[in-house]
């Protein structure tokens, strides 16, 4: 039997090298926020938004669907902040954390997770040697332990490093996601005029 999953996913980053939220940034006529929850809600039967703007602003851009919106406590500090801030929001025991910049994620991961991560805090793709710790399955007391390390650890990496993880290579990601798109983030204005192309679309 697959088990409740809550999706937090992390939309409160500045978008610094973008030059605007990508978020908002759109594929198909939808934004990559639209995208997103809607594949996800299918497989997470609660999604938290991380946010840092004013609420309003995704309420229109998500009318329909629920979702429980959480202001990060402290903004623009990155990730491990906005985990953190989610802590007491989140109704299930298992998390997909996942982020607002990755349009072409595969919702089908999320039960790839669920049947491996057994007792295990977290599962961590690892993609040509770098670990990805982002799109993936977390218990809620891993994000415990992020609320409880915050300050003591500020990276992803660092948080990481103090849990239980089952590491999993590109090999076994591919029988899921073929071309591992649930990895490739877009970030610069090069890699969303790559991803326009890619879907034969204009700016």
């Amino acid at each position: 039997m697959i088990k409740p999953v809550s999706c937090v996913l992390l939309a409160g980053g500045q978008s610094k090298r973008m030059g605007k939220d990508k978020a908002f940034l759109t594929l198909n006529g939808k934004t990559f926020l639209q995208i997103i929850t809607e594949k996800l809600s299918k497989k997470c039967n609660e999604i938290i938004l991380s946010v840092n703007k004013d609420e309003e602003i995704y309420r229109e851009h998500l009318k329909e669907f629920n979702f429980k919106i959480v202001k990060d406590l402290n903004p623009y500090e990155g990730p491990l902040n906005g985990i953190s801030s989610v802590y007491s929001y989140i109704s299930n025991d298992f998390v997909f954390i996942a982020t607002c910049d990755t349009p072409l994620i595969n919702e089908n991961l999320v039960n790839f997770y669920l049947e491996k991560i057994g007792n295990y805090d977290a599962i961590v793709p690892v993609i040509d040697g770098k670990i990805q710790p982002l799109n993936t399955l977390y218990t809620k007391n891993a994000v415990l332990k992020a609320k409880d390390l915050y300050g003591k650890v500020k990276s992803l990496k660092g948080w990481i490093e103090n849990l239980s993880v089952l590491f999993l290579n590109q090999n076994e990601l591919e029988k899921i996601d073929k071309g591992l798109w649930s990895y490739k983030s877009i970030n610069t204005p090069d890699q969303y005029e790559e991803l326009l192309r890619k879907f034969h679309q204009k700016i």
